[in-house]
């Protein structure tokens, strides 16, 4: 289900998708990350979505309406636990998103960028368009406070049309949809970008996120570069909850896209 038609991102529209190359608009990144993730968490239930890493990337569009296919393979580990890969597939049996999920012993210690992007509650003065020049690496944008409802959060259950009752209710944990579209909506809250594609993300989990929660959010760029023409961006976004680091992700966009 291709439900950004509206977004400010215009490749989930039909008309800006075929001027660079596209049959249509595409289904958004963190949409498709939601689908990988519904198969482990019917398995491991709610301690899948409170503790581990998940390290996804997307590699060629999905279209509204495609027929999608989910299957995941179990592999061996002997420094962690509940180590898989997610893959997703259309109806040509193309391979179109990896998420690869594990559970280590001990997860990995809160990233130094977390300090370094520390910053008073605000708004920024303004939007620059996103551009090469634009981009002021380990400069932190004003953290925010998200508050996330119920009904916001049945909301993006109803388009993942996902049956679990782990997100039902006050209180109920946050789909991972829900939680990776707030890293777009931290990038969009820093730039103006016309049109753009999430390529991926990774995602320390450290604590369970739910509803009503008061979430703070930090978020710095830490890299950028070209690549085939593409020019991208990575952006370190953090997640506390009462002081504590929740949630750290490292979400990856092509900004400008290749002609």
């Amino acid at each position: 289900m291709n439900d950004a038609q509206d977004s400010e991102n215009k490749i989930h529209s039909d008309e800006i998708a075929a001027r660079f190359g596209f049959k249509g608009a595409l289904v958004s990144g963190v949409n498709l990350f939601g689908y990988l993730t519904q198969t482990l968490v019917r398995s491991y239930g709610a301690s899948w979505l409170e503790n581990g890493i998940m390290d996804v990337i997307f590699l060629k569009p999905a279209y509204q309406d495609e027929l999608l296919n989910i299957r995941t393979e179990s592999l061996g580990s002997e420094s962690g636990r509940r180590n898989h890969v997610t893959s997703l597939f259309n109806e040509e049996q193309q391979l179109l998103a990896k998420l690869e999920s594990w559970l280590p012993n001990e997860l990995p210690a809160i990233q130094q960028h977390l300090q370094a992007s520390a910053s008073p509650l605000g708004e920024l003065e303004s939007r620059p368009e996103i551009s090469w020049d634009s981009i002021e690496l380990l400069t932190p944008a004003p953290s925010f406070i998200w508050r996330p409802s119920a009904e916001e959060n049945a909301a993006h259950v109803a388009i993942q049309r996902d049956q679990s009752r782990l997100y039902q209710g006050e209180g109920a944990y946050l789909h991972p949809y829900f939680i990776l579209q707030m890293c777009n909506k931290a990038l969009m809250r820093m730039f103006v970008m016309p049109a753009w594609i999430h390529t991926g993300s990774k995602l320390i989990v450290r604590q369970g996120l739910h509803v009503g929660d008061a979430i703070e959010i930090r978020c710095l760029p830490i890299e950028k570069w070209e690549q085939r023409g593409h020019h991208f961006i990575k952006l370190y976004v953090a997640m506390l909850v009462n002081g504590n680091v929740a949630v750290e992700v490292e979400h990856t966009a092509i900004f400008r896209i290749a002609s």
